[in-house]
């Protein structure tokens, strides 16, 4: 086997390999696109659903603080609290109390939401920063696979001429 033999199957063993690395992180890069989109779709509906659960739970709280009030005001009426005129300060008291805490309830999954929101927008950028870093690679596996290739016919061209 002649070195021009050699340097043909050498140089066609290396730009194959380097094509078949730069079409792999070609691959993987669509991959992690394909992933970022799904993972940010799931996040959102998350987030989506977890808002609606919350705001599902003000309602029911605020319905439940109604007639907490309510059944406070009846208590007030059969133990003649009324008459004494202090009704309307435990009844001030009670529908402060309640609103405050479904406020804060309310808030605090609302916050929570907000907290996966943007771990969701820093894991989406992560896994686009990963993808734009294959495609980089996938690039610069190609050009070295092209340098090989001119390379190998530099040599064999060299070789012929002496």
């Amino acid at each position: 086997m002649g070195f021009t033999t050699t340097a043909i199957l050498s140089t066609a063993a290396a730009v194959a390999g380097k094509t078949v690395q730069a079409v792999a992180e070609h691959n993987q890069a669509k991959a992690l696109e394909q992933a970022a989109d799904l993972q940010q779709q799931l996040q959102e509906r998350q987030a989506a659903a977890m808002t609606s659960t919350a705001l599902e739970n003000q309602r029911r709280g605020l319905r439940n603080a109604r007639m907490e009030t309510a059944r406070a005001r009846g208590d007030a009426a059969r133990s003649n609290l009324a008459a004494d005129g202090s009704t309307l300060t435990r009844e001030t008291d009670l529908a402060t109390r309640l609103e405050d805490d479904i406020t804060n309830r309310t808030n605090a999954a609302l916050q929570e939401v907000n907290t996966l929101r943007t771990q969701s927008a820093l894991d989406n950028w992560d896994t686009r920063n990963q993808a734009r870093q294959s495609r980089v690679r996938s690039l610069g596996t190609a050009i070295s696979a092209a340098g090989s290739l001119f390379s190998g016919i530099n040599s064999v061209r060299n070789r012929k001429v002496e």
